[in-house]
């Protein structure tokens, strides 16, 4: 450097000039020597202290400034050398070049020394602060020490490593303790308060500035500078976290969903804020102009003592509290004002739909409100843009709640049920309830649908919701003719949504009871194929009523006809094969068929089995008969007959011996069944079936009377009755079965092979 240059030059002149060497070198020899003292002592002190763990730092004072003269020696030194050798010692750098580094060796020492005093400093001195409650200015000590420990640890100091880290395990120690001393006093400063009564009654208390803390001492500026304090620690976030946890769980989520009442109250030591409810399964006031008021209050309130406080971030632009708990709730705290409040507000009708200005109005107020206060941002209009878009969302409501309450009536109870019947033999179809009163709406919707006697529905029962259910269709489709094209269309695909949903919750919602009641099974059927009905003629009634622009597109229900008929199908088909299952069962296991042929004494247990064959089918009798439309109750019953009858037929035909006893009992066990079945086809109104009615609608219903004719038959009597493959035993079985049969029921003599040789 120019001016170590002209020391030296000044260095190799005489007389005057070697006079100014020596006083120049012993000078610096001397604070050489001060500086080194000064930059041990402050090594050993805070070495004792923070490393060795010692309080003993009395005399850290006293090396301070003896580091700090020393400092101001060398500054007076470099100044009296800029100014009176400056000219004189250029060429000298050789000779007193090594004074120079030892002069700039101890000038960094010191300045190191000096550094390491400071953040001593700054640490007391920020205890000290945290002791007083000045929270900020500790928090900026520590940030300060922090800085000064990073630009220590970048020069690499020798001999100050272990210091530096001990002042850094310090650093952590003073920010967890300072933490813990603002969250005593934050704790100290909001106070939640719970009290339940005993009729259910819930209380939920904040107190702000507690009778602890003396409000003289305790003000705005006291509580910016912990809230301060709390964002240079980086802990603020956390602190908002927490408090938006649980502004929203014990103040706007009562208030929004329980009509939660408000009351604030301002005390001595501070204000209250409580807010009551009943409990979740009470519901206080919900009106949504109301709640936007009660929750306005609170925000007000909270504003005033708590979130209007302002904080100063590291980048210098101010925020406030309730900025940052908008940040940190604002997106939640919209969803469920939105959800459980504002659309609860819309109206499901039209006719309430101006009833709704009232809420749009408050909502828009509130919704400025909270963008002045800063909870909100000002591009922020969520909540102004859902309650201006109403048509969207009361459609979109309007058409899911036609479709719960759809879903209601899909669920209630089958078994209460009305009849559809005509009042006079031939006469219009009328709809009737248990006590034979007309219900006149039903009746109305089913003449108009049947008035060119097309397609008539059967005499049946039909559950009374599915009645409701008919009605609520009509009903919207009543309204689709009067809206708008946009509405009436969302109305018109509703009631397609309707028909869809039925054959979705209905098998679900009623499974248990499909699978164990039969009665269920037949209504179920019933309500289908009723619902399939009006939803054949639903596009043709209504296609030219509806607004113009939809009369062009494709207005029809005709593909849910279609699956509500193979709904209905398959539910009683399903319902069949479980009667069926069970009524096979029973013979086989009750009846016992196999071994009667051989053990005559089963008799009376075969023929206990037949009757609880007998008894499943009398059941199914008295249930089916008047709810099932009566062919439909024909086919069913003929079916499980049919396999009944079957069974029974190849469990005897395969028989390789049956006694003359045990014929007997054959005959007395098939003649019980024989004798129940013509009763199955009668039916209450129904003309009295004559006397081939069995043999008309159950298969093999001959092969089984030729069967128990058999059984009691003489070898005489088989033969004639076969008479060369012409009579009635020829044509009910084969050869082969026919053949079977004699050989089970006769010994084997020369009268049998010849009866034998003429039957093929």
């Amino acid at each position: 450097m120019p001016l170590v240059g002209d020391v030296l030059a000044s260095i190799r002149r005489g007389g005057r000039e070697k006079m100014g060497k020596v006083g120049l070198e012993g000078h610096m020899e001397e604070m050489v020597r001060q500086a080194e003292e000064a930059h041990i002592g402050v090594l050993q002190a805070l070495r004792t202290r923070y490393v060795e763990l010692s309080s003993a730092v009395s005399d850290t004072a006293f090396l301070q400034q003896h580091v700090e003269a020393t400092l101001h020696s060398i500054t007076d030194l470099h100044t009296s050398i800029d100014q009176d050798v400056v000219s004189a010692v250029k060429g000298s750098v050789g000779e007193v070049g090594g004074v120079v580094r030892r002069w700039k060796e101890v000038q960094g020492s010191l300045e190191a020394a000096n550094m390491l005093l400071d953040i001593h400093t700054l640490m007391e001195d920020s205890v000290k602060a945290a002791t007083d409650h000045r929270f900020l200015e500790s928090a900026e000590h520590l940030a300060k020490i922090e800085s000064l420990l990073q630009e220590a640890s970048e020069k690499e100091i020798e001999g100050e490593l272990d210091i530096i880290n001990a002042l850094r395990e310090e650093l952590v120690t003073r920010r967890m303790e300072l933490l813990y001393s603002i969250s005593e006093v934050w704790q100290e400063t909001l106070i939640w308060e719970e009290e339940r009564q005993p009729d259910g009654e819930r209380s939920v208390s904040l107190l702000v500035l507690p009778k602890g803390r003396k409000t003289s001492n305790w003000n705005g500026q006291q509580l910016q500078q912990m809230l301060g304090a709390l964002y240079m620690l980086g802990e603020l976030h956390r602190q908002i976290t927490t408090l938006g946890r649980n502004l929203m769980k014990h103040f706007f989520e009562p208030i929004i969903q329980l009509g939660a009442e408000v009351k604030a109250v301002e005390r001595s030591d501070g204000f209250v804020v409580t807010v009551t409810h009943g409990g979740k399964d009470s519901r206080g006031t919900r009106q949504a102009t109301v709640v936007l008021m009660r929750l306005q209050e609170v925000f007000t309130i909270l504003s005033k003592v708590l979130l209007s406080v302002v904080i100063n971030t590291i980048t210098s632009r101010e925020t406030t509290l309730m900025h940052m708990l908008g940040t940190e709730i604002g997106n939640d705290f919209k969803d469920i004002l939105i959800k459980d409040c504002i659309a609860d507000a819309i109206p499901y009708s039209r006719a309430e739909l101006s009833q709704f200005d009232k809420v749009k109005a408050a909502t828009e107020d509130f919704q400025k409100f909270l963008v002045e206060k800063g909870f909100f941002e000002e591009q922020d209009k969520s909540l102004m843009e859902y309650a201006a878009n109403v048509d969207v969302v009361f459609s979109n409501k309007a058409c899911a709640h036609i479709l719960e309450r759809a879903r209601t009536l899909m669920k209630q109870p089958l078994h209460v049920t009305v009849c559809i019947t005509p009042l006079e033999p031939g006469g219009p179809l009328v709809v009737q309830d248990v006590t034979g009163r007309q219900l006149d709406q039903s009746t109305m919707r089913l003449e108009k649908l049947l008035s060119a006697k097309s397609l008539n529905m059967p005499k049946c029962q039909i559950s009374t919701s599915v009645c409701d259910l008919v009605e609520l269709i009509y009903e919207t489709l009543e309204e689709a003719c009067t809206s708008s094209p946009e509405y009436a269309g969302r109305l018109f695909y509703t009631v397609h949504n309707i028909l869809t949903l039925y054959s979705h919750v209905v098998p679900t919602a009623h499974a248990h009871q499909l699978a164990t009641l039969p009665q269920q099974a037949a209504i179920v059927h019933n309500n289908s194929m009723y619902l399939a009905h009006h939803a054949l003629f639903l596009g043709h009634q209504y296609r030219l009523r509806l607004p113009q622009a939809l009369r062009t597109a494709t207005i029809t229900t005709i593909d849910q006809a279609h699956e509500l008929r193979k709904m209905a199908s398959s539910i009683f088909l399903k319902a069949m094969q479980n009667h069926r299952t069970a009524l096979i069962t029973t013979l086989r296991e009750s009846v016992c068929l196999d071994s009667l042929g051989c053990d005559a004494s089963q008799a009376e247990k075969t023929q206990q089995g037949m009757r609880q064959v007998i008894h499943q089918l009398q059941l199914l009798h008295r249930v089916w008969q008047n709810v099932l439309p009566y062919r439909v109750y024909i086919k069913a019953i003929s079916r499980l007959v049919s396999s009944v009858v079957e069974e029974v037929v190849a469990r005897v035909v395969t028989l390789e011996d049956i006694s003359a006893d045990a014929a007997l009992a054959l005959i007395t066990t098939l003649t019980l069944l024989k004798e129940f079945v013509p009763s199955l086809f009668k039916v209450e109104g129904e003309e009295e079936p004559g006397p081939g009615e069995a043999l008309r609608y159950v298969t093999l219903w001959g092969k089984f009377s030729e069967l128990i004719v058999v059984l009691g038959a003489s070898l005489q009597d088989i033969q004639d009755r076969w008479a060369q493959g012409k009579g009635p035993l020829a044509h009910e079985f084969t050869p082969d079965e026919a053949k079977q049969l004699v050989r089970a029921l006769f010994q084997n003599t020369d009268r049998r092979a010849k009866v034998l040789a003429r039957i093929k």
